[in-house]
């Protein structure tokens, strides 16, 4: 009789604990929708933040102020964002600001940069593709194998899934007598064969010191950027960009944004001038053109928009949209005050992990211990259990309780 009277609780508790995590799974996906915030660009010409809204197909601009614009006027007020389309009508400008304005040079200082947490705080293969940066051919041509980095270099054929043992040791050694010290954090690259150019990878050893591999006419390429001497580097985003001006994105624990330029052989950051980000939490959306950049960062509770100046990386405006409050945040407030997940919102990693409302939702808790202690069957004390176990545990116990056996 004991052993039975366990058993329930135990299957019980299973359940419940089971309920916690399904029940709001399902609520969430009848009830979520995403986050809706405008799209905002810097203009050249205003030289302010625009509000665009592409579905209005007769005022698709609006300014802070309130003020709308026709789509001729916008194409002309964005001429960096729209410049296709006002080389299709014949209307792009030969300058802006005192700067010469020509197609070439548009798509050569145009950057479209995205960070998403899962970019950082999601499994990693552990395979990694090593380009020729200076082939004999134009064009980079995918290699016969890859690398791993970890306790030390590996590159392995990709048909006999063999570790070439030469090529691994001469990078082994051009690592050795750079300073470079293992086990390796990270290694960041961009292993898409249909970029311009190749820049290899850049990689974070177990001291911090933050450096630059790549393969040079078959031979080793390493470089200490000493950049891990003065900032502690958090994360990189490898941007190849058009014109070759920097190397990528880099991020130090602070959540400082930087660029990696190169200048005379040195590796020089130069930071956005941006509030710092979080880099478990927050989207970035970048968007440069020849004369100005807009960033927006998109956090929990709201999406913070930048315009900076391209060369200087300098703020000259900002504005801020506060996050509205869709369905899901309404019910889990009033059925949920705590729910259970697996998995972390902005990583792919399975993590137990629970979630906290709103003291609110206990009202429910209440008014189900109630019901509990009143219509489901049981001796005083299983009254009792049952009132207590649905005040805490809710929807999720209540059911648990109906499903089980009364006994």
């Amino acid at each position: 009789m004991i052993r039975k009277k366990y058993t329930y609780y135990i299957i019980l508790i299973f359940v419940t604990f089971v309920g916690l995590w399904a029940i709001p799974s399902f609520v969430k996906k009848a009830t979520y929708s995403p986050d809706n915030y405008p799209f905002v660009y810097y203009s050249s010409v205003m030289k302010e933040l625009g509000i665009v809204d592409y579905a209005n197909k007769k005022m698709p601009l609006s300014d802070l102020k309130g003020n709308k614009y026709t789509t001729s006027e916008f194409d002309s007020l964005m001429p960096l964002l729209n410049y296709r389309q006002l080389m299709s009508d014949g209307r792009l400008p030969d300058s802006i600001g005192g700067v010469e304005i020509t197609p070439p040079l548009l798509r050569s200082k145009s950057v479209v940069f995205r960070y998403d947490p899962r970019d950082c705080y999601s499994p990693k293969i552990g395979l990694h593709i090593m380009f020729e940066s200076m082939p004999k051919r134009i064009g980079l041509e995918m290699p016969d194998d890859v690398f791993r980095m970890k306790n030390g270099i590996a590159f392995i054929d990709i048909k006999t899934n063999a570790v070439n043992q030469e090529k691994s040791a001469l990078f082994d050694r051009a690592l050795e007598k750079e300073g470079y010290e293992f086990p390796t954090r990270w290694a960041i690259g961009n292993p898409n064969p249909r970029k311009a150019y190749d820049e290899g990878y850049f990689s974070l050893d177990t001291k911090g010191d933050f450096y630059h591999i790549k393969m040079v006419n078959s031979r080793p390429f390493v470089r200490n950027t000493r950049i891990g001497g003065y900032m502690d580097v958090a994360w990189f985003s490898m941007f190849e960009a058009p014109d070759k001006r920097f190397y990528g994105f880099l991020f130090d624990e602070k959540g400082n944004l930087y660029i990696v330029e190169s200048h005379e052989g040195k590796y020089v950051p130069l930071k956005l001038d941006i509030d710092p980000v979080n880099l478990k939490k927050d989207q970035i959306v970048i968007m440069g053109n020849l004369l100005y950049w807009t960033v927006s960062v998109t956090t929990p509770n709201n999406r913070r928009y930048y315009g900076l100046e391209s060369g200087s990386l300098k703020r000259v405006a900002e504005y801020s949209v506060d996050r509205r409050e869709n369905k899901w945040d309404k019910v889990s407030r009033w059925l949920f005050p705590y729910y259970l997940t697996f998995q972390q919102p902005n990583s792919d990693f399975m993590v137990f992990k629970a979630h906290f409302t709103a003291i609110g939702g206990f009202g429910v808790h209440i008014l189900l211990a109630v019901v509990a202690g009143f219509f489901i069957s049981g001796n005083r004390n299983k009254k009792i259990f049952n009132v207590i176990f649905v005040l805490f545990t809710g929807i999720a116990g209540f059911i648990g309780l109906l499903l089980l056996p009364k006994k």
